[in-house]
């Protein structure tokens, strides 16, 4: 399981790609970009954070403050915060 926020990074691009069916647009996407601006759908969002809970063990509180979905960066410290 990954420990450090770049692994949780990389392995949070590998779901988004599975989520988007293909590296194309994740690689483009820079990691403090957000997510909604750079075209992800409310839809693969939803899906994204359900495939996160599987790979990190988690589940989402649903009072998650709205800037931890905001980018890839910003998941990945909310994942490593939550093992800490």
């Amino acid at each position: 399981m990954p420990d450090t926020t770049a692994e949780v990074r990389q392995r949070i691009r590998e779901l988004l790609e599975g989520v988007f069916g293909g590296p194309s647009f994740v690689a483009r996407l820079q990691d403090t970009v957000s997510l909604r601006e750079a075209g992800v759908p409310s839809t693969a969002l939803v899906a994204l954070l359900v495939v996160m809970e599987d790979a990190f063990g988690f589940e989402w509180q649903d009072d998650v403050r709205p800037e931890v979905l905001r980018s890839i960066d910003s998941l990945a410290r909310h994942v490593v915060a939550q093992r800490g």
